[in-house]
């Protein structure tokens, strides 16, 4: 029997994303979600999400490239790419926003995050995962990191899971390796959002499921008024999730459903 964890990214992006997530969890279909800090809506959300801090990982979803009111530094995700390769980023900054997500996290839910990931993947990309990592340790860190070193390859999307992947995973583990940082080990989720039969796609996931599979999700309620490309995408997958496909799904392929900070 594998055990998996399903986590659900953008929590606090929008209240469609937000009670999704809650609901969710509330089913158990959830064991991990990952917060953007600096949303207005970050602490009326969190305020609905501390009470199941003790079933769930609640993690940090570091985001340079989400425009919100608050923040110091928003770069489109093809400039940011480029400037971290170049390693022509202010470090400086980098370090500042880093620090800001994580003291509205913690100052809200009274806690360090009981894990680490990036919105877009940002947080394995070369210079910024230095500097994260680096401010990781000396917050004494006790929590897992994102890594999407070992992805499930999906037909139909293996280029794009490919290309993820190559955007600075294998580094990041090694680091998290010299810094003692734990990580998950597989890593699916990823397909072009585009509208699609969703449950195929997880039933192909939990086929090839081992110990130590995350999941990444995006789940919503229902529309929002942002303009959010993948919202469609978004609603099939809380369509799923709440659907007893599922929970059959789960069962077929002999899943255990257990957030990753347990199996650690």
């Amino acid at each position: 029997m594998a055990k998996v964890c399903y986590c659900a990214d953008d929590f606090a992006m929008n209240a469609e994303i937000s009670d999704a997530i809650i609901q969710l969890i509330e089913q158990g279909a959830l064991q991990a979600t990952s917060c953007m800090t600096q949303s207005d809506l970050w602490e009326t959300a969190a305020a609905k999400l501390k009470p199941f801090s003790d079933r769930v990982d609640i993690g940090l979803h570091l985001n340079l490239t989400h425009a919100f009111a608050s923040g110091n530094l928003v770069l489109p995700l093809p400039m940011l790419i480029v400037r971290a390769w170049s390693a022509s980023l202010n470090r400086e900054l980098i370090t500042q926003c880093i620090e800001e997500q994580w003291n509205l996290f913690v100052s809200v839910l009274g806690k360090q995050p009981d894990f680490i990931d990036g919105h877009q993947h940002i947080h394995q990309f070369p210079f910024i995962r230095d500097i994260l990592l680096q401010l990781l340790k000396e917050k004494k860190f006790t929590g897992w990191i994102r890594n999407l070193q070992q992805p499930i390859n999906t037909p139909h999307y293996r280029f794009k899971t490919r290309m993820l992947s190559a955007l600075g995973s294998n580094s990041l583990a090694k680091a998290c390796q010299t810094y003692h940082f734990n990580q998950n080990g597989q890593f699916a989720g990823i397909y072009d959002f585009k509208l699609t039969n969703y449950g195929e796609l997880n039933q192909y996931w939990l086929a090839n499921a081992k110990d130590h599979l995350l999941i990444m999700c995006h789940p919503a309620l229902a529309q929002s008024n942002d303009q959010d490309p993948i919202q469609h995408a978004r609603i099939q997958e809380y369509q799923y999730f709440s659907s007893a496909q599922f929970q059959l799904d789960c069962q077929q392929y002999g899943i255990q459903l257990t957030r990753l900070g347990a199996m650690q």
